[in-house]
């Protein structure tokens, strides 16, 4: 309270001019805090915002594009399998198994039922029976339910014992 007298008792020694100049001085501060602690701030915040809306509708977009454009990719992938009803999957299974090379390695191919069948598979290139599988599930829509994989003694080669199903 003191310093508030002592500041007024000062402004008031002043000559007119002078107090219009500090006056002046004043009020241009005040303008320039103004400007820097509050403006600036919010309009560069807005301005943050602003430019992250746009970033994130635009990955929004890419993203709609590409979920439009899987789903395409799967009607046209499931249209192209070659899936027989007719044959059992044990049959689909040993026929891909010799053209993929992995039928050597079949040490035990049983039916579960007409869509499943149970197989062994010992020291197989573990590539070559990730290739096989692909193939089983691109083109014939069998896929593997349940797997369990052991490494051999032979390097990149593995023993599976796996259940296949018919989707």
């Amino acid at each position: 309270m003191r310093q508030l007298h002592n500041l007024q008792n000062w402004y008031h020694g002043l000559q007119q001019r002078e107090r219009q100049l500090v006056l002046a001085a004043s009020v241009v501060i005040a303008a320039t805090m103004f400007y820097l602690i509050i403006w600036e701030p919010i309009h560069k915040s807005i301005a943050e915002q602003t430019q992250k809306y746009q970033s994130q509708v635009g990955i929004l977009q890419w993203m709609q594009n590409a979920a439009n454009e899987v789903k395409i990719l799967k009607a046209s992938g499931s249209a192209n399998r070659k899936v027989s009803s007719t044959q059992a999957v044990t049959l689909l299974v040993e026929k891909s198994a010799a053209s993929a090379g992995i039928k050597p390695y079949l040490s035990r191919l049983e039916s579960t039922s007409n869509k499943g069948a149970r197989v062994t598979i010992d020291a197989a290139s573990f590539d070559q029976l990730l290739l096989w599988l692909n193939t089983l599930q691109t083109q014939y829509g069998i896929s593997v339910t349940s797997a369990n994989l052991d490494r051999n003694d032979k390097p990149g080669a593995v023993n599976a014992r796996m259940t296949l199903k018919r989707d």
